[in-house]
């Protein structure tokens, strides 16, 4: 008899053990693309299909309208590039369609890419071999089927050269393109798109730009805050540095100014007022995330929400800038984020400067309640059923 008794309790507790196996089983495949962290959750899901071909490498520039601007290199057997901005409509993500293309000149490399009415801003680095010269180039993408160059500025030389991610940016403020290479700021007057015309040249720190309310934010090591009440002769007001290095990319929210560092997380400025801004959020990413999830490439802002590329895709809650939250963490990819664009659903990205898309759908505290209840309790009634069959054994 009290062999019969083990024999009933061991088979108890292996079917027991099954069900928590088969649970866990049930709950680590739906977890696959679903990142729970504090407040709500994602899912998170890749759509499957082909823009690039095999030897091609694109990189995601801007989106707007539904048409997704992706400049693309192809190598040559000669070890030159032919180069070119493709625009694809994707008002169907899960079926992009390339609508138009404009060709680049051989061995041109957009180096930053802003659109403003219906004018694309192409920043060109070209002559590689010669020394960095760049132009800026004036696109007009009203037919996105014929997009058509309406100007080229004059050629420029680079006084120097510092590889790194967000030192060479372009934006536009009225009738002005504002231009930041490593060591100058050089300003255009695009009144006239057929004629870019230098007007003004200084000296800088390089750096991204970024212009809200009549301000001017250089962002590089910290952020430098200038008047630009005279649109050509901007006043410097007052600048932030940072405790971190090095730079990848920045984003304007608000008032304030975020900044992400390939390696040591991200800060926040707070630049409401413009002569002393201060550091008012500071994120470090944990040491087992510190290489290479934790090197950021690039960044984005959708309401209340921060994309961040690095290994892995990671998402901030800013709707409080004094407690802000990290709420996704997920690898997408088996290689670090170039540069990525976010609509309401769905995420552009190049990841090795492989072309991807992703759908994405946020869930709030509720559907994570509800789901705990539907899996949890039927769980626990099974487990509690079993228990007490075993003690009675």
């Amino acid at each position: 008899m009290g062999v019969l008794k083990r024999s009933g309790r061991r088979r108890s507790i292996s079917t027991l053990f099954k069900l928590f196996c088969i649970c866990f089983l049930i709950f680590s495949v739906s977890m696959n693309n679903t990142i729970i962290m504090g407040e709500g959750f994602f899912i998170i899901d890749e759509i499957s299909f082909t823009l690039l071909e095999e030897e091609e490498r694109g990189t995601v520039f801007a989106l707007q309208d539904d048409l997704l601007y992706l400049f693309v290199s192809n190598s040559t057997q000669e070890g030159s590039f032919a180069d070119s901005i493709r625009i694809i409509d994707v008002q169907q993500p899960e079926n992009p369609e390339i609508v138009g293309k404009y060709d680049l000149d051989k061995n041109d490399w957009v180096v930053d890419f802003k659109i403003k009415d219906n004018i694309a801003y192409i920043l060109k680095q070209i002559s590689f071999s010669r020394g960095i010269n760049w132009t800026v180039t004036l696109l007009n993408i009203t037919n996105p089927s014929n997009p058509v160059e309406l100007g080229i500025s004059t050629v420029e030389t680079a006084i120097s050269f510092v590889f790194g991610l967000g030192s060479w940016s372009l934006v536009n403020h009225e009738n002005y393109t504002y231009v930041c290479t490593d060591f100058e700021l050089i300003i255009f007057n695009t009144s006239n798109p057929s004629l870019p015309e230098k007007v003004a040249n200084y000296t800088s720190t390089g750096g991204e730009l970024h212009i809200s309310n009549e301000y001017l934010y250089l962002v590089s090591s910290g952020v430098k805050i200038y008047s630009l009440m005279n649109p050509v002769n901007p006043l410097f007001l007052g600048e932030v540095n940072t405790t971190k290095n090095i730079v990848a990319r920045s984003d304007l929210y608000g008032n304030y100014i975020i900044n992400a560092f390939w390696y040591y997380g991200i800060q926040i400025y707070n630049c409401t007022d413009p002569y002393h801004p201060t550091i008012c959020w500071d994120f470090d990413f944990p040491d087992n995330e510190f290489f290479p999830e934790g090197t950021i490439h690039d960044v984005e802002i959708i309401g209340d929400k921060l994309f961040t590329g690095a290994n892995r895709l990671n998402v901030f809650d800013l709707s409080d800038l004094q407690k802000v939250k990290r709420i996704t963490r997920l690898r997408i990819g088996d290689k670090y984020i170039d540069r990525l664009e976010v609509s309401e659903d769905y995420i552009y990205l190049t990841a090795w400067r492989r072309f991807k898309i992703y759908s994405y759908k946020e869930n709030n505290l509720p559907r994570n309640i509800g789901i705990g209840i539907s899996v949890g309790v039927p769980v626990l009634i099974v487990a509690s059923l079993l228990i007490r069959r075993i003690r009675s054994q």
